[in-house]
């Protein structure tokens, strides 16, 4: 992770990701923001998806 990412919680990551795909959508974004907006989409899966194995892993140690 890095610092922009680094006081997230997975729903503000989770939203700011899909206010993202709703610009890339609807064809808000210019060229000047597209790789931009690109790279941070790419930050917050990568957020998302290493929470959600933090939380997988967490719920298995209490199955156990």
């Amino acid at each position: 992770m890095n610092k922009s990412t680094e006081q997230l919680s997975y729903e503000v990551a989770y939203a700011e990701l899909q206010q993202i795909v709703q610009e890339l959508q609807g064809e808000t974004v210019s060229i000047d923001e597209l790789a931009a907006k690109i790279a941070r989409a790419q930050e917050l899966i990568r957020f998302c998806r290493e929470r959600l194995k933090a939380v997988e892993t967490e719920i298995g140690k209490v199955g156990e």
